[in-house]
């Protein structure tokens, strides 16, 4: 983890939505194409692929890990070719892995895609992953440990020691969908953004997680390509610099994870990070959080030192982090606003870090975004990893 050694030069993005008519490899073709098109080089020139695992797909994921990708895109000059799978901290690990191909002579550029299809999965299959992916099967999944149970269980503690409200969590919702309906690649482009009140009378999953609060399965995918600090700076092209990172691990089984542990990981591994980048939280224009789930946010928000204690709820409800805040957050909506696209909602986070450095992120432009704070988390929540991200070095 070395300051300023990698940037995004290219990414290329499908709108997420639900078309199962759309196959794997036809989006896999469009976004990789897009991205290497963006970055201004050859697709000869694409020495390195390293794909984020499909989740729940195991055909495509097999085709991806034994190197289908180079032979079908022609990419000539590729010298390897590898899978990355941490949940939503794998594109993170790609990220990683880049580096290490960049700087170890591997590859000069490195392309990193992902690709989701739910749509066109059984309802039973997807039902018995999602109970299975991230559960621990001797000590949660016989009682029925789903990802709803397990994240309205945590939404309880948060609240309960927070003294955030249930309007303030459901506001949450309400600040990622103003975002997500500023953006053509979100599943709710264009659409109402659900009040408050309509996010609270939604059917009840589990207690207080509403309907509305859940996340929605989806299509999507994007791809985006890396190559050196140094060799992106000679390009004279608009890139997305990796200046800091920092990671703390929790537990892989969550209703056995202290809540206080993991927020003291959120809280140092931001501070860590922008230390190694060399600036402060005060100049950070873009708080880019991936959290999955709504009760995420206040939380990160007050371990960030964004909100103070106790507060973070209460700023959602301002609508401080809503598009036209002034406090940008999450501008694709995070999972509640893109749609679920399995590990690709941190893919799409990344790809939107870059595309709001590079200063092509159109309505939802943060205006002179320098800096931007972006974090993913694997798994169920077994992780958080913090990068600090500049348009310049």
């Amino acid at each position: 983890m070395s300051h300023g050694k990698i940037a995004i030069i290219g990414i290329g993005e499908v709108p997420t939505r639900i078309m199962p008519e759309r196959t794997r490899w036809d989006i896999l073709y469009d976004v990789c194409m897009e991205a290497i098109k963006d970055s201004g080089l050859h697709k000869n020139d694409i020495e390195g692929v390293i794909t984020t695992a499909p989740q729940a797909q195991p055909v495509i994921a097999s085709e991806l890990s034994f190197g289908k990708l180079p032979e079908e895109l022609g990419l000539k000059g590729c010298k390897d070719n590898c899978i990355c799978n941490a949940g939503g901290a794998g594109t993170s690990n790609c990220l990683r892995l880049a580096e290490q191909y960049i700087t170890s002579g591997v590859a000069k550029a490195v392309l990193i895609p992902h690709v989701t299809v739910h749509s066109d999965i059984p309802i039973e299959d997807t039902i018995n992953f999602f109970a299975r992916a991230g559960v621990d099967m001797q000590w949660e999944y016989p009682f029925g440990s789903t990802y709803n149970l397990i994240m309205g269980l945590m939404a309880n503690r948060f609240m309960h020691e927070s003294g955030c409200t249930p309007e303030e969590m459901a506001s949450v919702v309400t600040a990622l969908r103003s975002w997500a309906a500023k953006d053509p690649n979100s599943l709710f482009y264009g659409k109402e953004v659900p009040t408050v009140e309509k996010v609270l009378s939604s059917s009840m999953l589990n207690t207080p997680l509403h309907k509305r609060e859940s996340n929605m399965l989806a299509d999507g995918g994007s791809a985006m390509i890396v190559v050196s600090a140094e060799d992106a700076k000679k390009m004279g092209r608009p890139a997305a610099y990796k200046l800091g990172e920092s990671v703390r691990y929790f537990s892989g089984t969550p209703v056995v994870r202290d809540i206080r542990v993991v927020q003291e990981g959120l809280r140092i591994t931001a501070e860590e990070a922008l230390s190694q980048a060399g600036i402060t939280k005060e100049d950070i224009n873009l708080w880019n959080c991936y959290l999955a789930y709504p009760l995420g946010h206040p939380m990160m928000a007050e371990m960030l030192g964004v909100a103070p204690k106790g507060e973070g709820g209460k700023y959602f409800l301002d609508g401080r982090m809503s598009f036209g805040g002034d406090i940008p957050w999450s501008t694709i909506g995070d999972a509640p606003g893109r749609g679920h696209t399995g590990s690709g909602v941190s893919a799409a986070t990344y790809v939107e870090t870059a595309r709001q450095l590079m200063g092509k992120a159109g309505e939802r432009q943060v205006k002179n975004c320098r800096y931007v704070y972006q974090n993913t988390s694997g798994g169920s929540g077994f992780n958080n990893i913090a990068t600090i991200w500049g348009g310049q070095l």
